[in-house]
């Protein structure tokens, strides 16, 4: 993988090349940052006249990125798609505490405090919605539910293990979303693949899933 520079639309853009074995120069902007794999041999003149045909996609898509914490003094976080500021009181101590719409942080090692406590947050919600599911919608023992960070996917089903993964990232989220992750890993107890059936179990428990799917593959990781 190599970085580049293009110029787009006046905008000087960073991109990471990638090349591969594969017929077609593919593009996906993740994080903010474009990245492009193309088949080996093909020459970088052609892949950036093929970025520049979609620059106007590309930039939109770049500029419309925002990450979802900035962890640093008066810098912010999203917790269910709520804003809130950090205040950072340095006194030693690795714990964090909500004050209305700021998040007052004990140690200077801002992200791993906030970070603890996300992962509290979104373990107990999980939990909470998981035990509504079970009790009305699946018949099914309650799993062993883990949180971890994840580069490119939301969740993952362990059914052998009777285990749920989630990203950490899902704090960030709208809760409508996150329950849809949920729901998508609990119908893996049932159907273990992406088949038709599978996703009939998902609409009998949630009719409008196609459109909340599709504002999920709008979010970043």
């Amino acid at each position: 993988m190599k970085e580049y520079q293009i110029l787009l639309n006046g905008e000087t853009i960073t991109y990471q090349l990638t090349y591969k074995y594969m017929k077609n120069i593919r593009m996906r902007v993740k994080g903010g940052m474009l990245f492009v794999s193309a088949p080996y041999g093909t020459p970088l003149e052609y892949i950036e006249k093929t970025i520049q045909t979609y620059q106007k996609r590309i930039l939109k898509q770049i500029n419309a990125y925002q990450p979802y914490a900035q962890y640093c003094d008066h810098g912010y976080v999203l917790i269910f798609n709520q804003r809130y500021r950090i205040v950072l009181h340095d006194i030693g101590i690795k714990k964090c505490q909500f004050h209305h719409r700021d998040i007052y942080v004990y140690h200077r090692d801002i992200q791993t405090c906030i970070e603890k406590m996300c992962r509290q947050i979104l373990h107990d919600y999980i939990e909470e919605k998981i035990i509504a599911y079970l009790a009305y919608d699946f018949d099914l023992d309650m799993p062993l539910i883990e949180i971890k960070k994840y580069k490119s996917r939301w969740g993952s089903c362990y059914y052998r293990d009777h285990r749920v993964s989630f990203h950490l990232g899902l704090i960030h989220l709208e809760k409508e979303l996150i329950d849809y992750v949920i729901l998508h890993e609990l119908v893996h107890f049932l159907q273990p693949n992406h088949s038709a059936l599978f996703y009939q179990e998902i609409a009998q428990r949630m009719p409008c899933y196609k459109e909340i799917q599709k504002r999920l593959k709008e979010k970043h990781t």
